[in-house]
């Protein structure tokens, strides 16, 4: 059976020999990715530990804003081009067109048996936290007046937020297209099975 490669682009490599893969078989749950989990997890947990670290320590805005947006910047690369293609199979991008319009590309993965439950988790669950956690803190900044932190907020918020955004159409899309094909498969087997009995 090939490794997991969602779109192809990187070499699979099956050293089992003869189906022994006693081993892999228990631990299903476990990361196949553990590298890309990491730092799924690790940019996203840096730009909040700055953030929140320097209402206590005085690290200076100036050095907070660039830690923090590089990170979150990042953060916004890394999970739109390499977890959320390992992660949970889905891959996005928006296009702009000739006349100025917008496209919205998706791709995902054909066999989401290939996905991880326990990656996917680990994939949804950060995203949708620490977009709503930029929320929150953007919303604070706000009401409490301190507009120079309710920038770094707002920036970290839209770049979150874009991925966030991206991957629920993205998924939306791969749900369509999963029922597309299970319809096609039901109406050709009804339509054999209609000209095999005439």
């Amino acid at each position: 059976m090939m490794k997991y490669s969602p779109f192809q682009d990187e070499p699979s490599s099956d050293n089992n020999n003869n189906g022994q893969n006693s081993e892999s078989q228990p631990q299903s749950n476990a990361p196949k990715h553990p590298i890309s989990v990491f730092f799924h997890l690790f940019f996203k947990i840096v730009a909040v530990a700055i953030f929140i670290l320097s209402s206590f320590v005085n690290i200076g805005f100036v050095l907070t804003f660039i830690i923090v947006t590089l990170s979150s910047a990042f953060d916004f690369w890394v999970t739109k081009n390499v977890t959320g293609r390992k992660l949970v199979g889905l891959r996005w991008w928006n296009q702009i067109k000739e006349d100025g319009t917008n496209n919205w590309v998706f791709e995902s993965v054909q066999d989401k048996s290939q996905v991880n439950p326990a990656e996917s988790l680990m994939f949804w669950v950060p995203v949708l936290a620490f977009t709503a956690a930029w929320f929150v803190f953007s919303i604070i900044s706000l009401f409490g007046l301190s507009f120079l932190w309710l920038v770094v907020e707002i920036v970290c918020f839209l770049l979150a937020g874009a991925n966030l955004l991206g991957y629920i159409k993205c998924a939306k899309d791969a749900r369509k297209k999963v029922k597309g094909m299970a319809q096609s498969y039901i109406v050709g087997t009804i339509v054999n099975q209609a000209i095999n009995r005439v």
